[in-house]
């Protein structure tokens, strides 16, 4: 199956960098920052010294790329975290992550009083000067027993150390996804696909895992604060796995159940494949698996997708997807 090399275009600090020899960035989609691993040739410009890759720290970094002399895609807009100097190889090696690391790496101190979790995404947002791709609602973000709404980070039963675990909690109660895309935070339910139909020949390898033995229930207990009663809820049957969480409804309790039990029936079956590599598909996409005739063949949705390019190997990536709930 060909593999294409294609052609790389990078910025740092707003200004193009030559010499990049080979890319690996990891999507992960939700919840968590993407991350990219780039090498350079060392001097392939005037400017492209030790000294310059030495100097640099927290620069933005975008990674564009081009197929078949089409227009740049970009792969990913992130920060720096990290430089290596290979003297032996004559390279400089950059890694860092998307614009989410502004988020993970900022703690928060202020209380956010009577305010609805995408009015707290948006001012997150707009302090990092990212655009808010926020979906708007209308509950207040409140512990039950606190009558002004007010959610304080330093308070003993407050779980949010940093504005991104703050956003990943208000996005789990929602029911929404959480990412930075680019320079845009994306705050709001999943949205709809249509899915991608991919058989054994789409791939240079594919391999399916199934895990012999997982639990086939769920039981949630809590104890609510507010009216002083023991919640406990459960869906499915078989062996069970427990997980207790405080000021649960019991609506509440029996939905983190139902959520709980499809997290882990995802994993009875993942599709694990490398193929060449493209710019377009990306964690949370839908892919229907077909032409094995057997029960593998069913609707997957993409969670992580590794792509890689080098001299080598020319431009490959792996996918990784969980069964469709």
């Amino acid at each position: 199956m060909a593999v294409e090399q294609p052609q790389l275009r990078i910025s740092i600090g707003g200004g193009g960098v030559p010499g990049a020899i080979e890319l690996d960035i990891e999507s992960v989609g939700y919840f968590a920052a993407d991350r990219f691993r780039i090498s350079f040739a060392i001097g392939v410009a005037a400017f492209t010294t030790i000294s310059y890759f030495m100097s640099l720290g927290l620069e933005i970094i975008t990674i564009e790329a081009a197929l078949e002399g089409f227009g740049y895609t970009t792969l990913l807009v992130g920060q720096v975290d990290n430089i290596q100097i290979d003297i032996l190889q004559n390279r400089a090696i950059l890694t860092g992550r998307d614009l989410a690391a502004k988020l993970i790496d900022t703690e928060f101190s202020e209380t956010f009083v009577n305010q609805t979790a995408s009015q707290i995404a948006v001012t997150i947002a707009q302090r990092h000067q990212l655009i808010a791709n926020v979906t708007a609602t209308t509950t207040m973000t409140g512990q039950y027993y606190q009558l002004d709404h007010a959610r304080t980070a330093l308070g003993v039963h407050s779980q949010g150390t940093t504005e991104w675990n703050l956003l990943s909690t208000l996005a789990s109660v929602e029911n929404f996804q959480l990412s930075v895309v680019g320079t845009v935070l994306n705050f709001g339910p999943p949205a709809p696909g249509i899915p991608l139909f991919l058989s054994a020949q789409n791939f240079i390898a594919v391999t399916f895992d199934m895990a012999a033995s997982l639990p086939g229930g769920t039981i949630v207990k809590s104890w609510n604060c507010r009216n002083k009663t023991v919640i406990a809820q459960s869906k499915g049957a078989g062996l069970m796995t427990t997980l207790v969480r405080p000021n649960l409804t019991q609506a509440q309790a029996q939905a983190l159940a139902t959520s709980h039990l499809a997290t882990l029936a995802q994993h009875a079956l993942v599709l694990l494949g490398t193929m060449p590599g493209d710019l377009v598909t990306m964690p949370g996409m839908q892919i229907q698996f077909g032409g094995t005739n057997s029960s593998l063949d069913q609707n997957y949705t993409i969670v992580e997708v590794l792509r890689t390019v080098d001299e080598n190997h020319g431009f490959l990536q792996r996918i990784r997807a969980y069964t469709a709930s």
